[in-house]
């Protein structure tokens, strides 16, 4: 272990940068795991907006819609 490193007491995988004062993790399988779970909660995020962006779409193509109806309506009678 390098000098700029300082392991952590309560968990053998986890070290200090001594240079910035962050926790690293030493654990691949961990880093994997936290990463997967990342790019799925991404996923999740974009399709949420992706799905809310298509209600909004569709919401001004009613209001469009029922703007022509009623001005179909208005000239009908």
């Amino acid at each position: 272990m390098s000098s700029d490193r300082l392991r952590v007491d309560s968990d053998h995988t986890l070290f200090r940068d001594m240079k910035n004062g962050a926790i690293v993790n030493s654990n691949q399988k961990e880093y994997d795991k936290f990463m997967e779970v990342s790019r799925k909660k991404y996923r999740e995020k974009m399709e949420i907006k992706n799905l809310q962006d298509d209600v909004e779409g569709m919401k001004s193509d009613i209001q469009e819609i029922k703007s022509l109806l009623l001005s179909i309506a208005k000239n009908e009678l």
